[in-house]
């Protein structure tokens, strides 16, 4: 069987890493020279979005057979709206580092290949591609190839602005934001490398390039930052559906079929999930859509109605959001048990637009 796979990212070579166990070498071409993020950052496998899965890391490791070391672990998420703060103590995740270093999540993935061949440099197509290999893995990070097969859905178009900073952090804690004034219908996270050193992220919808400096800016001055940065970047990013995830013999895997969630933006373990579980149809001829129907495709459902019910509130709303997710009640329901949070949080969201239609 011969495989091609478009792109050395998440969904790709872990498409690689299950091909390789079922002893399959594909073939892996990328644009970059490089395998990873351009720019370097923290993100987060946090174990409320991927409910039933309550320990992401473990999980890879059984069903996968994939060895991810994060930085650390969550034990405090720190919730900001313009008037509230919550604060919640638990095990919630772990932080994951992006980019080119050693210790990222690409070149962790990456050193698990034993065979696989990356033609860095190179700008592939799925089109010439399908006609040479039995199959072709799209994956390389955008939506261009289903855009133009006509198989994509855009939900949310934003602008997203960054920075490693230097300062004082806690390294388990996760801080994040949500002010209409700054983010629109977005937000702002922190996520830290170490005690010295985080990523400070701010997300805004339908904005344009110059547009999300000023809110950049309106976001430091009203959130009265002061830590020094040592690096920046910017960069567009559109969520949407995929549909079908795959065409004749070439799938869509990661970014490409729609695996960054609508709401909070990560994508982490569905891309590894989908990269796998397209292997695993081209192995042993089980159906992808099937396969990932339930873990990405209605999860990320889900999160869509979040994000819809999410764009209706203002910021009265969101000190409302705050305050609730700190209640006992509500707080040990969220963090501390394993209940399916995304139908709970919908219900919550229109709940508090009635709420607010009644005034």
């Amino acid at each position: 069987m011969n495989v091609a796979i478009i792109g050395a990212g998440v969904a790709g070579l872990s498409c690689a890493h299950e091909l390789e166990k079922h002893g399959i070498t594909p073939v892996i071409f990328e644009r970059n020279s490089f395998v990873g993020d351009q720019y370097s950052h923290i993100s987060a496998f946090l174990e409320i979005q991927h409910r039933p899965i309550k320990d992401a890391i473990k999980y890879f490791k059984k069903q996968f057979d994939l060895y991810i070391t994060p930085i650390n672990t969550i034990n405090n998420l720190t919730h900001y709206s313009p008037n509230k703060k919550t604060v919640i103590k638990g095990n919630f995740g772990y932080f994951i580092k992006r980019g080119r270093q050693k210790d990222s999540l690409f070149s962790q993935l990456h050193s698990q290949l034993k065979n696989t061949v990356i033609n860095f440099n190179t700008l592939a197509d799925y089109e010439p591609l399908s006609k040479e290999f039995d199959f072709v893995v799209a994956a390389n990070g955008t939506a261009s190839f289903t855009k133009e097969l006509g198989c994509w859905q855009e939900t949310i178009k934003t602008y997203v602005k960054g920075a490693t900073i230097l300062g004082n952090f806690d390294p388990n804690t996760l801080v994040m934001w949500i002010n209409k004034d700054y983010c629109k219908n977005g937000y702002a996270y922190l996520t830290p490398y170490n005690e010295k050193k985080a990523s400070l992220i701010l997300v805004v919808s339908e904005v344009n390039s110059n547009e999300v400096d000023h809110f950049w800016e309106l976001f430091w001055y009203t959130e009265n930052l002061n830590y020094t940065i040592i690096e920046e970047f910017k960069l567009a990013h559109e969520t949407g559906y995929a549909y079908p995830h795959k065409v004749g013999n070439i799938y869509f895997a990661g970014n490409a079929g729609g695996s960054i969630d609508p709401f909070l933006g990560f994508g982490q373990l569905s891309s590894i999930t989908m990269g796998v579980m397209a292997a695993r149809s081209m192995v042993f001829g089980k159906d992808y859509e099937k396969s990932i129907n339930k873990v990405i495709t209605k999860h990320n459902q889900w999160l869509n109605e979040i994000r819809k019910a999410f764009n209706n509130a203002d910021n009265n709303m969101y000190d409302l959001i705050v305050t609730g997710i700190g209640l006992p009640g509500i707080k040990h329901l969220l963090y501390h048990t394993n209940f399916n949070v995304l139908r709970f949080i919908n219900y919550y969201f229109k709940l508090m637009s009635k709420s607010k239609e009644k005034k």
